[in-house]
């Protein structure tokens, strides 16, 4: 259930891959007509039961001659646990349908609502093709496609580079156009109406998704269009140094929202949620987003070479119409132990603000908005990421393993710890462990 974590809008982000790396080295780079095989296998997994990923990745590249490649590249992940739905922590048990009206669990007093039902397998390939032109220039184009249970993505892309100043200066234009498909289970609720109410059995819905007047069409399939533009430039500043600056513009158009989210609403003094429709005993509503989103972004990032190490600093400032806006700043550094091994220590902060509609909880007393949502992925969080990659060269390849510790901590909109609220957590501090194993070999 993709929308449950956003892999289909990961995967548009991987669309546009191409868009955000350095400029490409040039076929020649390569040894011509060699096979460049790439492999990893990645686990991902959050603390208290929550999401777990485990993603298989490999990368095929060719280099045909010096001005022409082409590369393929499968994943296949695989994702289970629990997700927070939105809802808030009580003093009493809640009960929540599962999918669209599907069968329900239970969440115990105290506890923050995190959806068990997870579950989901992606694959996902992608193919790209570089070819120069003439001996200053060189373009490359690409097709992604990802499936999901519940949503599909196909993308494609393309850049043009071109040298300046007897190659020490690159400008690099791109851009990347992707449609995904949405069929949230049971047909995607009308945002802002109430969570269908199970039977007192919590086997079922009373009424089947499809017949009741919240929910649209069960065989519907919703779309989104994401198109992405990015302009930069590479500067050699000397012989150990390079610099790149980049501008991105990106704009998301159509089903923004997340089907299987909720939010609670509340007695603004007592914190407890009001009762439901149809003997319901409390009050939940879907989220709903904006159909339209525009993001703009600067990145920066500076290397160097030392005489025997490198390293890498650079920085992101992201600015967006849903008043998100985000710094990241990230350094690595490259050790060279001797001349096959290598440790490269990372560190990456990460820091944004809510969006304008980020809401903790809805209070009865107040006119319902015209959107809202209590995802904590748009509230006001600040999260780093601190690890290190072990590199060894073998006489047949490079084996590589990454061990990172993840930690988020997101902060709940201003006056939502009302009356009983006060006592409870409302959004958990989110930490995970992540561990990558990698293979690359020549042939």
């Amino acid at each position: 259930m993709q929308l449950k974590k956003p892999i289909g809008a990961s995967l548009a982000a991987a669309t546009c891959g191409l868009l955000g790396a350095l400029p490409a080295a040039p076929a020649a780079a390569q040894d011509a007509k060699d096979w460049d095989i790439e492999s990893s296998l990645l686990y991902y997994g959050e603390d208290n039961d929550r999401v777990k990923d485990v993603s298989l990745d490999v990368a095929i590249r060719r280099a045909l001659d010096e001005d022409r490649s082409f590369s393929i590249n499968l994943t296949v992940d695989s994702l289970t646990g629990a997700t927070p739905n939105g809802a808030v922590p009580t003093n009493d048990v809640q009960v929540f349908t599962g999918a669209s009206g599907g069968k329900g669990y239970i969440v115990e007093p105290g506890e923050v609502p995190l959806d068990p039902t997870f579950l989901d397998t992606r694959i996902a390939a992608s193919a790209n093709w570089q070819q120069g032109l003439g001996e200053a220039s060189r373009w490359n184009v690409g097709v992604s496609v990802s499936d999901e249970y519940d949503y599909f993505h196909a993308g494609a892309n393309a850049r043009f580079e071109h040298d300046f100043n007897l190659r020490i200066t690159t400008a690099y234009l791109g851009i990347a156009y992707g449609q995904d498909d949405i069929k949230p289970v049971g047909g995607a609720p009308i945002g802002l109406t109430p969570m269908v109410a199970l039977m007192d059995n919590g086997g079922g819905a009373d009424e089947e998704p499809g017949d009741n007047d919240g929910y649209r069409d069960g065989g519907t399939s919703l779309s989104k269009d994401v198109t992405d533009l990015l302009v930069g430039v590479t500067q050699i500043l000397s012989r150990r140094s390079l610099l790149e600056l980049s501008y991105s513009y990106g704009k998301s158009d159509g089903y923004l929202t997340e089907p299987y989210k909720l939010l609670s609403v509340v007695d603004p003094v007592t914190g407890i949620p009001v009762p439901g429709p149809d003997g319901a005993p409390f009050l939940y509503l879907y989220e709903k987003r904006p159909d339209q989103r525009t993001k703009q972004s600067v990145f920066a990032e500076w290397r160097h070479a030392f005489d025997r190490d490198s390293m890498a600093v650079n920085f992101r400032y992201m600015t967006d119409d849903w008043d998100v806006t985000s710094e990241t700043a990230e350094v690595r550094y490259r050790w060279n132990i001797n001349e096959r091994s290598y440790l490269e220590p990372h560190l990456r902060y990460y820091t944004q603000t809510a969006a304008e509609f980020y809401r903790t909880v809805l209070f009865a007393d107040e006119r319902l908005p015209r959107f809202a949502s209590a995802d904590y992925r748009l509230a006001d969080l600040d999260a780093y990421t601190v690890g290190a990659k072990y590199g060894h060269l073998t006489d047949h390849g490079e084996f590589t393993v990454r061990l990172e510790y993840y930690q988020q901590d997101s902060n709940p909109s201003p006056g939502s710890a009302v009356g009983e609220l006060a006592n409870h957590e409302l959004i958990l501090p989110m930490s995970a462990a992540i561990l990558q194993f990698g293979y690359r070999f020549k042939f």
